[in-house]
């Protein structure tokens, strides 16, 4: 069964890639594209809901989404110009402007960080970050797990080197936890953490949560990107794509079942349940006042990067986050 389900995301993903899809709109609309980070899931309904309800077509724009591989490409990508906007985070604006690019984030979606722990109940009490000494973690070979959670441990007072981090191949983390192989695996709200449960339910075990955010990571998780030059030169265009995606998101938060059905449309290979909770998930996220900076957030998340990561420069709030100060 997951084998299929396997290869059929995998072909689809392919026809994705190749193709994209759009709203359909006329020749008369500005054309932009929106690359998704990764293959679809809950978390881009409000983008799917904006192309479909139309909201993208009413502000003059012809949008085409196009699916990723992973934060930092789409940041890298969208600074070359092959695209106009992405889904990403700080940490992979901050690795692209530390190497000489000009992206930015120009719209919150996860308005904290929306990775943590999933561990098994029955297996380990796991109710704070010292309780992971000792124990072997497991991440995706993509998962910034490698410089985040060493310095999160620090941060919480723990000896990282008691903690084995392990990165393993994205679709094996969850099947590694449940069959006992590591003892907790990264999992991300409005991403794998509904897969995660699902998993631990078939397998009749109880999954546990820690989630980094409730233990001294105050950081911003994944929005829109765009770059310097479409701020300069399309500032027009930057607003309509944000109004319209968050119209979206608006909409999908209000009407999830309709959504989910968009979204299975459109891409057939996603899993309905898993897409539902991804997006309740994601609306989750939002509700700590998506579409705007908090300079708070934003200096703690600076704060936080500059000491997970050795960056050559000391860059400022408005250099990752747009308008922020």
């Amino acid at each position: 069964m997951i084998g299929k389900r396997m290869i059929g995301a995998a072909a689809a993903a392919l026809a994705l890639a190749l193709t994209g899809c759009g709203d359909g709109g006329g020749t008369d609309k500005e054309k932009v594209t929106f690359n998704m980070s990764w293959l679809p899931q809950g978390s881009m309904s409000g983008v799917i809901a904006a192309i479909d309800k139309g909201y993208y077509a009413e502000a003059g724009l012809d949008v085409n989404v196009v699916r990723g591989f992973g934060g930092i490409r789409t940041a890298n990508e969208l600074d070359q110009g092959m695209f106009e906007f992405g889904y990403g985070d700080p940490i992979s604006v901050v690795l692209n402007r530390n190497n000489g690019g000009k992206t930015k984030m120009v719209g919150t979606i996860n308005t904290r960080w929306p990775a943590g722990l999933c561990y098994i109940k029955e297996r380990h009490d796991i109710a704070k970050p010292a309780d992971l000494a000792g124990l072997t973690v497991g991440g995706g070979q993509s998962s910034p797990m490698q410089a985040l959670v060493p310095a999160w441990l620090e941060r919480n007072g723990v000896d990282k080197t008691k903690v084995k981090l392990l990165q393993l191949d994205p679709a094996l983390v969850v099947t590694s936890l449940v069959e006992g192989k590591i003892d907790a695996g990264e999992c991300w709200e409005g991403n794998s953490l509904p897969l995660f449960r699902k998993r631990a339910k078939e397998a009749g075990v109880t999954l546990g949560w820690l989630p980094y955010s409730a233990f001294g990571l105050d950081i911003y998780g994944s929005g829109i990107l765009s770059t310097e030059a479409m701020l300069a030169e399309r500032a027009a265009t930057v607003k309509k794509f944000l109004d319209a995606t968050y119209r979206g998101y608006a909409y999908s938060a209000a009407n999830p079942d309709e959504v989910v059905g968009m979204m299975v449309k459109r891409f057939p290979m996603l899993e309905p349940e898993i897409t539902r909770q991804q997006m309740l998930e994601t609306t989750a996220l939002m509700k700590d006042g998506a579409g705007r900076f908090d300079p708070a957030r934003v200096a703690s998340t600076l704060d936080f990067l500059k000491q997970a990561y050795p960056l050559k420069a000391d860059l400022a709030p408005g250099d990752v986050f747009a308008g922020a100060q």
